[in-house]
Protein backbone atom coordinates (compact mmCIF):
# COMPACT_ATOMS: atom_id res chain seq x y z
CA UNK A 1 0.00 0.00 0.00
CA UNK A 2 1.28 3.33 -1.03
CA UNK A 3 1.93 6.24 1.33
CA UNK A 4 -0.61 9.35 1.30
CA UNK A 5 1.24 12.22 -1.01
CA UNK A 6 4.37 12.46 1.11
CA UNK A 7 6.69 10.50 3.29
CA UNK A 8 7.00 11.18 7.15
CA UNK A 9 10.00 13.41 7.53
CA UNK A 10 11.66 14.21 11.32
CA UNK A 11 11.41 17.69 11.47
CA UNK A 12 13.33 20.38 14.29
CA UNK A 13 10.93 21.86 16.83
CA UNK A 14 11.31 25.31 14.94
CA UNK A 15 10.43 23.72 11.30
CA UNK A 16 7.39 21.97 13.02
CA UNK A 17 6.20 25.58 14.68
CA UNK A 18 6.71 27.17 11.38
CA UNK A 19 4.75 24.83 9.56
CA UNK A 20 1.86 24.99 12.31
CA UNK A 21 2.18 29.20 12.16
CA UNK A 22 2.09 29.34 7.99
CA UNK A 23 -1.86 27.87 8.65
CA UNK A 24 -2.21 30.57 10.69
CA UNK A 25 -0.58 33.31 8.39
CA UNK A 26 -2.88 32.38 5.59
CA UNK A 27 -5.58 32.65 8.01
CA UNK A 28 -5.00 35.85 8.97
CA UNK A 29 -3.57 37.29 5.49
CA UNK A 30 -6.78 35.96 4.07
CA UNK A 31 -9.10 37.70 6.81
CA UNK A 32 -7.59 40.95 5.92
CA UNK A 33 -8.23 40.64 1.88
CA UNK A 34 -11.69 39.92 3.19
CA UNK A 35 -11.98 43.15 4.93
CA UNK A 36 -9.92 45.37 2.02
CA UNK A 37 -11.63 43.57 -0.80
CA UNK A 38 -14.81 45.12 -1.32
CA UNK A 39 -13.27 48.49 -0.54
CA UNK A 40 -11.32 48.07 -3.19
CA UNK A 41 -13.89 46.87 -5.43
CA UNK A 42 -15.48 50.12 -5.26
CA UNK A 43 -12.10 52.45 -5.88
CA UNK A 44 -9.64 50.52 -8.08
CA UNK A 45 -10.57 50.24 -11.85
CA UNK A 46 -11.89 46.75 -13.04
CA UNK A 47 -8.60 44.52 -13.95
CA UNK A 48 -7.00 43.48 -16.73
CA UNK A 49 -10.17 41.55 -18.97
CA UNK A 50 -12.86 41.93 -16.83
CA UNK A 51 -15.67 44.50 -17.55
CA UNK A 52 -17.80 46.31 -14.89
CA UNK A 53 -20.95 46.17 -17.92
CA UNK A 54 -22.94 43.45 -18.97
CA UNK A 55 -25.55 42.99 -21.11
CA UNK A 56 -28.46 41.26 -19.09
CA UNK A 57 -32.11 40.49 -19.37
CA UNK A 58 -32.62 40.31 -15.35
CA UNK A 59 -33.75 42.69 -13.88
CA UNK A 60 -32.06 44.16 -10.48
CA UNK A 61 -34.87 46.85 -9.65
CA UNK A 62 -36.11 44.09 -7.30
CA UNK A 63 -32.92 44.39 -5.30
CA UNK A 64 -34.29 47.76 -4.04
CA UNK A 65 -36.88 45.69 -2.16
CA UNK A 66 -34.37 43.46 -0.50
CA UNK A 67 -34.78 43.27 3.59
CA UNK A 68 -32.62 45.59 5.47
CA UNK A 69 -31.11 44.85 8.62
CA UNK A 70 -32.67 44.70 11.81
CA UNK A 71 -36.17 43.29 10.18
CA UNK A 72 -37.69 39.92 10.68
CA UNK A 73 -36.93 38.80 6.44
CA UNK A 74 -33.49 39.83 6.77
CA UNK A 75 -31.67 36.21 8.22
CA UNK A 76 -34.08 34.30 6.10
CA UNK A 77 -33.60 35.86 2.57
CA UNK A 78 -29.95 36.49 2.76
CA UNK A 79 -28.90 32.89 4.03
CA UNK A 80 -31.32 31.76 0.99
CA UNK A 81 -29.81 33.80 -1.24
CA UNK A 82 -26.66 33.05 -0.02
CA UNK A 83 -27.04 28.73 -0.09
CA UNK A 84 -28.21 29.06 -3.42
CA UNK A 85 -24.97 30.87 -4.38
CA UNK A 86 -22.69 28.20 -2.93
CA UNK A 87 -24.63 25.15 -4.32
CA UNK A 88 -24.25 26.24 -7.54
CA UNK A 89 -20.79 27.10 -7.13
CA UNK A 90 -19.85 23.53 -6.15
CA UNK A 91 -21.48 22.28 -8.91
CA UNK A 92 -19.74 24.37 -11.15
CA UNK A 93 -16.44 23.12 -9.16
CA UNK A 94 -17.46 19.61 -9.86
CA UNK A 95 -18.23 20.36 -13.46
CA UNK A 96 -14.78 21.28 -13.63
CA UNK A 97 -13.42 18.67 -12.40
CA UNK A 98 -15.27 15.84 -13.80
CA UNK A 99 -14.00 17.67 -17.45
CA UNK A 100 -10.78 18.02 -16.56
CA UNK A 101 -8.95 14.56 -15.21
CA UNK A 102 -5.57 15.45 -15.43
CA UNK A 103 -5.86 17.31 -12.29
CA UNK A 104 -5.61 13.80 -10.61
CA UNK A 105 -2.11 13.63 -11.46
CA UNK A 106 -1.67 16.49 -9.21
CA UNK A 107 -3.24 14.89 -5.71
CA UNK A 108 -1.93 18.40 -3.93
CA UNK A 109 -3.78 20.59 -5.94
CA UNK A 110 -6.94 17.98 -6.53
CA UNK A 111 -7.79 17.40 -2.89
CA UNK A 112 -8.88 20.90 -2.07
CA UNK A 113 -10.73 21.29 -5.05
CA UNK A 114 -12.33 17.46 -3.89
CA UNK A 115 -12.93 18.58 -0.25
CA UNK A 116 -14.33 22.25 -1.23
CA UNK A 117 -17.26 20.42 -3.30
CA UNK A 118 -18.25 18.10 -0.83
CA UNK A 119 -18.75 20.56 1.77
CA UNK A 120 -22.20 21.08 2.16
CA UNK A 121 -23.00 24.74 1.55
CA UNK A 122 -22.90 26.81 4.96
CA UNK A 123 -26.98 27.88 6.57
CA UNK A 124 -26.44 30.44 7.89
CA UNK A 125 -26.64 31.68 11.43
CA UNK A 126 -28.39 34.25 12.86
CA UNK A 127 -25.42 36.37 13.59
CA UNK A 128 -25.35 37.74 10.21
CA UNK A 129 -23.34 34.99 9.04
CA UNK A 130 -23.82 33.37 6.13
CA UNK A 131 -20.78 31.30 4.61
CA UNK A 132 -18.14 29.61 6.13
CA UNK A 133 -15.91 32.48 7.85
CA UNK A 134 -12.71 31.16 7.90
CA UNK A 135 -11.78 32.94 11.42
CA UNK A 136 -14.49 30.85 12.78
CA UNK A 137 -13.16 27.64 13.85
CA UNK A 138 -16.61 26.72 14.67
CA UNK A 139 -18.16 27.11 11.34
CA UNK A 140 -14.29 25.28 9.12
CA UNK A 141 -14.94 22.58 11.60
CA UNK A 142 -17.93 22.06 10.21
CA UNK A 143 -17.24 22.49 6.86
CA UNK A 144 -14.37 19.64 6.99
CA UNK A 145 -17.33 17.44 8.86
CA UNK A 146 -19.66 17.90 6.11
CA UNK A 147 -17.12 17.45 3.87
CA UNK A 148 -15.57 13.97 5.19
CA UNK A 149 -18.95 12.40 5.49
CA UNK A 150 -19.35 13.29 1.70
CA UNK A 151 -16.12 12.26 0.15
CA UNK A 152 -16.08 8.73 0.25
CA UNK A 153 -18.72 8.85 -2.01
CA UNK A 154 -17.39 11.47 -4.46
CA UNK A 155 -14.09 9.20 -4.67
CA UNK A 156 -16.09 6.23 -5.34
CA UNK A 157 -17.12 8.08 -8.53
CA UNK A 158 -13.72 9.30 -9.61
CA UNK A 159 -12.68 7.60 -12.92
CA UNK A 160 -8.91 6.74 -12.58
CA UNK A 161 -8.65 3.52 -14.64
CA UNK A 162 -6.78 5.73 -16.66
CA UNK A 163 -3.76 6.43 -14.41
CA UNK A 164 -1.01 4.26 -13.04
CA UNK A 165 -1.61 2.83 -9.66
CA UNK A 166 0.89 5.59 -7.89
CA UNK A 167 -1.77 7.61 -8.63
CA UNK A 168 -4.91 5.73 -8.58
CA UNK A 169 -4.28 4.69 -4.90
CA UNK A 170 -4.24 8.35 -3.87
CA UNK A 171 -7.74 8.53 -4.53
CA UNK A 172 -9.55 5.65 -3.04
CA UNK A 173 -12.61 5.92 -1.29
CA UNK A 174 -11.47 4.18 2.38
CA UNK A 175 -8.93 7.03 2.74
CA UNK A 176 -11.74 10.13 2.39
CA UNK A 177 -10.61 11.06 6.31
CA UNK A 178 -6.99 11.41 5.31
CA UNK A 179 -7.38 14.14 2.45
CA UNK A 180 -9.60 15.64 4.47
CA UNK A 181 -6.98 15.86 7.13
CA UNK A 182 -4.23 16.47 4.61
CA UNK A 183 -6.10 19.79 3.61
CA UNK A 184 -7.24 21.02 7.05
CA UNK A 185 -3.09 20.84 7.52
CA UNK A 186 -2.11 22.43 3.72
CA UNK A 187 -5.30 24.30 3.83
CA UNK A 188 -4.25 27.73 2.11
CA UNK A 189 -6.70 26.56 -1.38
CA UNK A 190 -9.80 26.19 0.24
CA UNK A 191 -9.64 28.96 2.11
CA UNK A 192 -9.27 31.07 -0.38
CA UNK A 193 -12.24 29.20 -1.96
CA UNK A 194 -14.29 29.82 1.19
CA UNK A 195 -13.13 33.57 1.53
CA UNK A 196 -14.49 34.20 -1.95
CA UNK A 197 -18.10 33.05 -0.71
CA UNK A 198 -17.42 35.44 2.09
CA UNK A 199 -16.45 38.46 -0.11
CA UNK A 200 -19.55 37.71 -2.74
CA UNK A 201 -21.95 37.54 0.18
CA UNK A 202 -20.54 40.86 1.64
CA UNK A 203 -20.95 42.12 -1.61
CA UNK A 204 -24.39 41.13 -2.08
CA UNK A 205 -25.31 42.93 1.10
CA UNK A 206 -23.15 45.93 0.70
CA UNK A 207 -25.53 46.37 -2.97
CA UNK A 208 -29.03 45.91 -1.33
CA UNK A 209 -28.39 47.92 2.04
CA UNK A 210 -25.63 50.77 1.61
CA UNK A 211 -24.98 51.12 -2.13
CA UNK A 212 -28.30 51.45 -3.90
CA UNK A 213 -29.87 53.90 -1.13
CA UNK A 214 -26.78 56.10 -1.77
CA UNK A 215 -25.93 55.60 -5.26
CA UNK A 216 -29.30 54.44 -7.36
CA UNK A 217 -29.44 51.17 -8.47
CA UNK A 218 -26.93 51.43 -11.58
CA UNK A 219 -23.66 52.92 -10.14
CA UNK A 220 -24.38 50.40 -7.19
CA UNK A 221 -24.74 47.22 -10.15
CA UNK A 222 -21.75 48.35 -11.80
CA UNK A 223 -19.60 48.11 -8.57
CA UNK A 224 -21.50 44.79 -7.60
CA UNK A 225 -20.40 43.29 -10.84
CA UNK A 226 -16.58 44.36 -10.25
CA UNK A 227 -16.93 42.32 -7.35
CA UNK A 228 -17.78 39.40 -8.22
CA UNK A 229 -15.74 38.92 -11.72
CA UNK A 230 -12.55 40.07 -9.24
CA UNK A 231 -13.55 37.34 -6.74
CA UNK A 232 -14.63 34.65 -9.32
CA UNK A 233 -11.15 35.12 -10.79
CA UNK A 234 -9.56 34.67 -7.96
CA UNK A 235 -11.55 31.32 -6.48
CA UNK A 236 -8.77 29.42 -7.49
CA UNK A 237 -5.53 29.49 -9.65
CA UNK A 238 -6.27 26.04 -11.61
CA UNK A 239 -9.85 27.46 -13.44
CA UNK A 240 -11.50 30.99 -13.85
CA UNK A 241 -14.77 31.49 -12.63
CA UNK A 242 -15.12 35.12 -13.79
CA UNK A 243 -17.19 34.63 -17.16
CA UNK A 244 -19.63 33.02 -14.74
CA UNK A 245 -20.11 36.09 -12.49
CA UNK A 246 -23.55 37.41 -14.61
CA UNK A 247 -24.83 33.86 -13.99
CA UNK A 248 -24.47 34.11 -10.36
CA UNK A 249 -26.09 37.36 -10.24
CA UNK A 250 -29.57 35.76 -11.84
CA UNK A 251 -29.70 33.18 -9.63
CA UNK A 252 -29.24 35.51 -6.42
CA UNK A 253 -31.62 37.61 -8.22
CA UNK A 254 -34.03 34.79 -8.74
CA UNK A 255 -34.03 33.27 -5.71
CA UNK A 256 -34.90 37.06 -3.47
CA UNK A 257 -38.06 37.43 -5.94
CA UNK A 258 -38.48 33.81 -5.59
CA UNK A 259 -37.68 34.71 -1.60
CA UNK A 260 -40.35 37.99 -1.36
CA UNK A 261 -43.15 36.26 -2.80
CA UNK A 262 -42.75 33.63 -0.49
CA UNK A 263 -42.95 36.01 2.58
CA UNK A 264 -45.06 38.33 0.99
CA UNK A 265 -48.16 38.83 3.44
CA UNK A 266 -51.56 39.68 1.29
CA UNK A 267 -53.52 41.82 3.92
CA UNK A 268 -57.14 40.44 4.21
CA UNK A 269 -59.72 43.53 5.04
CA UNK A 270 -61.02 43.19 7.93
CA UNK A 271 -64.75 42.49 7.89
CA UNK A 272 -66.57 44.76 10.02
CA UNK A 273 -69.09 43.76 12.44
CA UNK A 274 -72.38 45.27 12.71
CA UNK A 275 -73.48 45.01 15.92
CA UNK A 276 -76.89 46.02 16.58
CA UNK A 277 -77.39 47.26 20.04
CA UNK A 278 -80.04 45.24 21.63
CA UNK A 279 -82.30 47.65 23.75
CA UNK A 280 -81.78 47.88 27.41
CA UNK A 281 -83.81 46.48 29.35
CA UNK A 282 -85.81 48.25 31.78
CA UNK A 283 -87.35 46.85 35.39
CA UNK A 284 -90.95 47.71 35.28
CA UNK A 285 -91.50 48.32 38.88
CA UNK A 286 -95.29 47.74 40.08
CA UNK A 287 -95.99 48.82 43.44
CA UNK A 288 -98.49 47.31 45.03
CA UNK A 289 -100.99 49.22 47.50
CA UNK A 290 -100.07 49.03 50.68
CA UNK A 291 -102.61 46.95 53.10
CA UNK A 292 -105.01 49.13 55.08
Amino acid sequence: MGVLITMPSRKTETEAAAEKNSGVEATEQLAANTETDIAMNDEAPASAGISDTASSDVDFSVWKRAPKERTAAYFPTYSTVSKAMQTVMRGWVREWFAANPEILMRPHTAYPILVYQCTHPFSGKPTNMFTYDIQQTEALNRAFASAANKLGRELKTVDTKRFPWFTREHYFAYRSKEVVKYVMKNRRAIYKMLNVETVLMDSILKFAIIDIPKLGLEEALVLLRRAFKTQLHRFSEQFDLSERAEELLQIATDVLKAKLSEEKVVEMPQRKQNVVPMPRRSDNVVEMPLAA
